[in-house]
């Protein structure tokens, strides 16, 4: 009887305790850890940059006397990126103007309270519009209300008298007669009213008003001398009987102690801050050398993309497509000798312009509220001084040719 055999391979046995992995799943699992560290990494710092860049480097309200604010936002955006979205202050926008760094026009579209901006290639975007929705009126006491993200600044009109702010202003100064007030990032209200120089009563009330404040300020430990010295010279008015000058001072006073109010609540500066570089420090370098990279590596990509040019229209364009010519400003003072001041003054503008502006651009430049430029505007047209002309949603004030011209 044959005997058959079978070799059977025998397995050694793993010690105890012992896991068996595969060699090749470690590998992989090292190699692709760090590539999705990377990845997040870049995404994280590629929405920092955006953030950084997004944010406003200048805002500025000017408040003009019918309760209509102006809105002046520059900031820095990115050249690679198509478009650029920012939100406004106020839902009803009205005259807006986007430009680039070199006041090219931009075209935009309002979307209820934001605002989208083909940005062409600017690296820097200057926004202008108005809008009624900052300010409201309870009884004869005017509110401005704003929550930014950043400091900014607020020029009140002319003959108003603050009459309380929520918070402490970073700085406050008189230019042209009209409070100008800094004042720090977050939610802030100004109360302020149009006063009446010249009466015996409304000097009074200011001086009263302006004392209050004074001793408020002083019972808080503020110390107040030169506020206290220009009360004091408001009150040797009042009794000289100059009672406009008396409460312009007051007002003045009141003005000089919120200086010296936001001068005092200044953090001190701490020494100890001036210390050598740290572990944090060298993180914060890294990342931002990171953010560059991640910048420089969208921007390569995004430039090998196609980008739909759009049409966009500046004066300059205007004026060599038409030919014109604008006429002179003293020919025209000398054909329309009945001109207002304030009208001469429009056309001098206009005519340092070369001959044409938008309507916008008068009112950044005097300070006048928009229904007033307006009528001024007309009354130029009827007076057939300028022409008016629609531009891109955006109107157009145009020295009209003389006869000479024509």
């Amino acid at each position: 009887m044959q005997q058959g055999y079978q070799v059977v391979e025998v397995q050694e046995a793993l010690p105890e305790g012992m896991i068996f992995v595969r060699i090749h799943y470690i590998l992989t699992t090292m190699v692709k850890a760090p590539v999705v560290a990377v990845c997040f990494l870049l995404l994280t710092l590629s929405s920092f940059v955006q953030y950084a860049i997004g944010s406003p480097k200048v805002l500025d309200f000017t408040i003009y006397a019918d309760g209509t604010t102006h809105v002046f936002y520059q900031t820095d955006v990115d050249p690679q990126s198509p478009d650029f979205s920012m939100n406004t202050y106020g839902t009803s926008i009205e005259n807006l103007v986007v430009q680039d760094e070199n006041g090219t026009l931009l075209s935009n579209k309002v979307d209820t309270n934001a605002v989208t901006v083909a940005t062409l290639g600017a690296s820097t975007i200057k926004v202008d519009y108005d809008t009624p929705d900052l300010i409201s009126k309870n009884g004869k006491t005017w509110t401005f209300h704003v929550n930014s993200p950043v400091d900014y600044s607020v020029l009140l009109p002319k003959n108003t008298v603050i009459v309380g702010m929520s918070e402490s202003p970073l700085n406050m100064q008189v230019v042209d007669d009209q409070s100008l007030i800094s004042l720090p990032s977050g939610t802030s209200d100004i109360n302020y009213v149009f006063g009446v120089l010249g009466t015996s009563q409304t000097a009074t009330l200011a001086i009263q008003k302006a004392q209050d404040f004074i001793n408020t300020l002083n019972s808080t430990g503020a110390k107040t001398p030169l506020a206290l010295a220009k009360l004091a010279e408001a009150k040797s008015d009042f009794d000289q009987g100059k009672y406009a000058d008396a409460e312009s001072l007051a007002n003045s006073a009141k003005n000089i102690a919120l200086q010296e109010q936001a001068t005092i609540s200044k953090p001190p500066t701490n020494s100890s801050d001036n210390h050598p570089p740290n572990s944090s420090d060298n993180m914060s370098i890294y990342l931002l050398s990171g953010s560059v990279i991640a910048a420089a590596i969208a921007g390569i990509i995004i430039m090998k993309k196609t980008r739909t040019q759009k049409m966009i229209v500046t004066p300059s364009e205007i004026s060599k497509n038409d030919g014109y010519v604008p006429p002179e400003k003293e020919t025209i003072y000398r054909l329309k000798p009945d001109l207002r001041q304030d009208d001469k003054e429009i056309i001098a503008f206009i005519s340092e312009k070369g001959g044409q502006v938008y309507e916008s651009e008068l009112r950044k430049k005097f300070l006048l509220p928009r229904t007033t430029m307006w009528r001024a505007v007309k009354r130029l047209e009827r007076e057939d001084v300028v022409e008016i002309e629609k531009v891109d949603q955006h109107n157009l004030i145009r020295l009209k040719k003389t006869e000479d011209q024509k």
